[in-house]
């Protein structure tokens, strides 16, 4: 495909006009996704096996953050703690686990789905000009794929994917910033996101590396500024990091249920999937382990079950961590209830990660301003997931920055056509 410069293009006025656009976006997107909310009911959700509703409940009804399975087991590091204490404030205005909270939960959720709209224009703006922001926006106002989490799902998918965004974003802004302020911003987005997704964290250093080195070439004094941002996101997930320690009396980086999911998508009967059956929350055999012995025991044994699995079987672990690497992109196989849709499912998110891929190397060969950055969240966010198990939630944040590169992708090939058609 031929290469085409992107054309320069004026950007918006910093003015009360790009306020009010952005702000139709945004009220367009929240009013889709709460309306589809409503449409298909799904503040009826069954949330007996929703580990981010038995700590939001515990933590509501004054037991502190503990019992991820509803049953009393005690403190627990089992999740992240933002979303958690978050959606508990909402127990406490609208009552524990009822369907008004529930319905509120979930239209928070909608509101950040549709606030991430901001942050990916301005990201795609930097790099692609203000054309590709405005589509950038717009469909992920109005594109049904990208509502189905914060429609569907109490859990920190919503906000985890705006955090992630704002951080990609920001990540671009600092390349040519070097005051302190938005360097301590930038420290204090990172712990919160450490806080809601640890996964998010893979993408930390290549982001501060890349940060560096665009100022480094531009001769701008930055490490005292990133130092400064160092210190503020340490400081900002310590409280937690030490609340852990002086509960459990092991050292625990902010989540403790890595053996478990590790586990999870490593065992002899392992199919590249996640083993939901093997889950305390499906199996009472596993959850009586794990009342019995207790949380760190339990994560620990998990943890040498998977190490001795992957210790006796290299070669299997080797497969399943390709297995995992295909079905990240491309969507894990699970039941359907009507034939094809596994197929049509399969086929969508496959398209979606190549149109992604190709336009990313495009975005590449033309050298854009934050064409490696984008190289680099796309290698390193999904990691922990090809040795785990994936989840078309745990792609979700960064499908912002996917939906930039296709959308991309696509204007490339519309200036191909227009060129073949010699106009």
């Amino acid at each position: 495909m031929t290469s085409y410069p992107v054309a320069a293009q004026a950007p918006f006025e910093k003015s009360s006009r790009q306020a009010t656009y952005l702000l139709r976006v945004v009220l367009i997107a929240f009013l889709l996704r709460a309306g589809g909310m409503v449409l298909i009911h799904s503040y009826r959700a069954h949330l007996e096996n929703d580990e981010s509703v038995h700590i939001a409940s515990s933590l509501a009804s004054g037991q502190g953050f503990s019992n991820p399975f509803g049953q009393n087991t005690g403190p627990t590091a089992w999740l992240a703690p933002v979303y958690p204490f978050v959606l508990s404030r909402i127990f406490v205005l609208f009552g524990i686990q009822t369907r008004a909270a529930i319905f509120f939960a979930l239209l928070l959720n909608c509101l950040l789905s549709a606030l991430t709209a901001i942050p990916i224009f301005f990201s795609s703006q930097y790099t692609f000009g203000l054309r590709i922001a405005k589509w950038s926006a717009w469909t992920w106002s109005l594109f049904p794929y990208t509502m189905y989490w914060g429609i569907r799902s109490i859990w920190d998918t919503a906000l985890s994917t705006l955090l992630f965004t704002l951080l990609f974003w920001f990540t671009l802004n600092l390349a040519q910033s070097s005051t302190l302020r938005k360097w301590l911003l930038y420290g204090l987005l990172w712990g919160l996101a450490g806080l809601s997704n640890t996964a998010e964290l893979a993408f930390l250093p290549f982001a501060g590396i890349w940060i560096c080195y665009q100022q480094f070439r531009q001769g701008k004094p930055f490490l005292r500024n990133a130092a400064a941002g160092a210190i503020l996101f340490f400081a900002t997930v310590s409280p937690w990091i030490i609340r852990d320690y002086v509960v459990f009396h092991k050292f625990i980086p902010i989540r403790g249920n890595f053996g478990l999911e590790f586990h999870l998508g490593n065992t002899a009967d392992a199919m590249g999937i996640w083993q939901v059956w093997l889950h305390p929350t499906q199996n009472f055999g596993e959850l009586r382990k794990y009342q019995q012995v207790g949380e760190v025991a339990y994560i620990h044994s998990k943890l040498q079950e998977a190490l001795q699995f992957v210790h006796q079987r290299p070669g299997r672990f080797a497969f399943l961590t390709f297995a995992h690497f295909v079905y990240y992109w491309s969507g894990a196989p699970r039941p359907e209830p009507f034939p094809g849709i596994l197929e049509l499912k399969f086929f969508f998110t496959l398209a979606l990660s190549v149109l992604g891929v190709w336009g990313l190397v495009i975005t590449l060969r033309q050298r854009l301003p934050g064409a490696m950055l984008y190289l680099l969240l796309l290698l390193s966010y999904p990691t922990i997931y090809y040795i785990t198990f994936p989840h078309a939630r745990y792609r979700h944040p960064i499908e912002p920055e996917l939906l930039i590169l296709i959308l991309f992708f696509v204007s490339q090939v519309g200036k191909e056509i227009h060129v073949g058609n010699g106009t």
